[in-house]
């Protein structure tokens, strides 16, 4: 079951890394590396914004939805009220962040790509709460679906832009901003087809979230801020078009991640649903084959990044390449910890994931700071693989204590996972080979 919905849903997360890739592609050679950082800027500070102010509660609705502990219409309700209100409140917080530092951090960012960055916040936040709870019914396909929408929406848009010779940073963000909303109405409808959509609160259902999604919260939260805090740092330490070459790195080394990513999306809900047991038995040969195969991608990502940069970025771009072969120690070994956290909540104990997220993120601040400095684009690289590193070493040992499961199963592929990988690729030749109709 797990592998059959994971292979559907990366492919659905191929298209959109696909999609990411030409987008990325696009606004770099149209606007230029500062036009990128713009763009990456805004993102990076709508999609966090949206995630602070959630409070976990999508996060903790997709594990009470697994349970079937509530009737789902009064979980719709709470989630979408709550949701709401967190998108007005984050909104009017922005704005004001916009107005103080606009002469400081934001100096190179316009009014109108504020006003953009603003309503993406909201629009993310009620995307997000849609397909949390899509993924709660434990339909990852249709969660994979919404976030896809979003950027191909954006990309023919773009295209369409470029082709009239209009695209700029500021009619990008427009065109996501567009993908964004036509998503969250997608997941809107999804919504609706499960369970009434009604603006109320069940007191009961929203103390459970919070007690459950504070603690994840707080995992995810600083997980993703350590994730987006280097791009952060990057702007504020070394300038906009510093973070446009970063962003392109970053990019193309976390497109290695959207096989572990399918996984874990899957893993969280269907964990929920299993016993001990069973989950503490399948989690480890999900992991050390996410591991194998984003090691694989690495590989190729090392050898061939040169001149797919060339080719692709032009020679402008060149400032992107060292950081890239940097990001990928990291990239493999954090997959370990993606695997792991869909465990821990899985199981019922983010608390975990909460604690050594938290030290994740003070060693990002702290490496960061020393080495982004007198290194640059460089430095913040090598800290986010350092961090990435001695964060999956820490879950590896979590897992270990809370399963029994040994290191070596946890991390590295066996034999037998390899004699699978053989049969899958012989049984698909020879599909391959069946299909295709002989010469005469």
């Amino acid at each position: 079951m797990i592998l059959r919905k994971s292979i559907f849903t990366i492919l659905i997360q191929v298209l959109q890394l696909i999609t990411l890739v030409a987008i990325t592609i696009l606004v770099t050679r149209v606007t230029g590396a500062q036009g990128r950082g713009i763009y990456t800027l805004v993102v990076a500070v709508a999609t966090l914004s949206a995630y602070v102010t959630g409070l976990g509660i999508s996060w903790a609705g997709i594990y009470y939805i697994g349970k079937h502990q509530f009737p789902l219409a009064n979980v719709v309700s709470t989630l979408m009220t709550v949701s709401l209100a967190s998108a007005g409140v984050t909104m009017l917080v922005l704005a004001a962040a916009y107005v103080l530092f606009q002469a400081t951090y934001f100096h190179d960012m316009t009014p109108s790509q504020a006003f953009i960055m603003v309503t993406l916040t909201a629009l993310y936040q009620v995307a997000t709460t849609c397909s949390s709870i899509v993924l709660g019914l434990n339909r990852p396909l249709q969660y994979a679906a919404i976030s896809a929408i979003q950027v191909v929406v954006a990309l023919v848009i773009q295209v369409a832009l470029a082709l009239a010779g209009s695209l700029s940073a500021t009619s990008a963000l427009v065109a996501l901003t567009i993908g964004v909303t036509i998503s969250a109405g997608v997941g809107l409808v999804l919504v609706g087809r499960a369970a009434p959509i009604r603006l109320d609160f069940n007191p009961t259902i929203l103390r459970s979230f919070f007690n459950f999604g504070i603690r994840g919260y707080a995992a995810n939260l600083m997980m993703t801020v350590s994730y987006r805090l280097d791009a952060l740092m990057v702007n504020g330490l070394s300038g906009v078009a510093a973070l446009g070459y970063y962003s392109v790195a970053t990019a193309m080394a976390e497109g290695l991640w959207y096989g572990a990513n399918g996984l874990a999306l899957v893993m969280f809900p269907h964990i929920s649903s299993l016993e001990k047991e069973e989950a503490d038995r399948i989690t480890p040969a999900v992991c050390r084959n996410a591991v194998f195969v984003t090691l694989i991608g690495a590989v190729v990502m090392f050898a061939v990044s040169r001149p797919l940069i060339l080719t692709i970025f032009g020679s402008a771009l060149i400032p992107a390449i060292e950081p890239l072969w940097l990001l990928l120690p990291g990239i493999v070994t954090l997959t370990v910890a993606k695997i792991i956290t869909s465990y821990l909540s899985g199981i019922g104990k983010p608390i975990y994931s909460t604690y050594l997220s938290g030290g994740s993120m003070i060693l990002t601040v702290v490496m960061d700071l020393v080495l982004i400095p007198p290194f640059g684009i460089n430095g913040a690289a090598a800290a986010s693989s350092i961090v990435y590193t001695c964060t999956a070493a820490a879950f590896v040992w979590i897992f270990h204590r809370e399963s029994g499961a040994g290191v070596l199963e946890t991390i590295v592929v066996r034999s037998e996972d390899l004699v699978r990988y053989r049969r899958l690729v012989d049984s698909t030749l020879k599909r391959i080979l069946a299909a295709t109709p002989a010469r005469s």
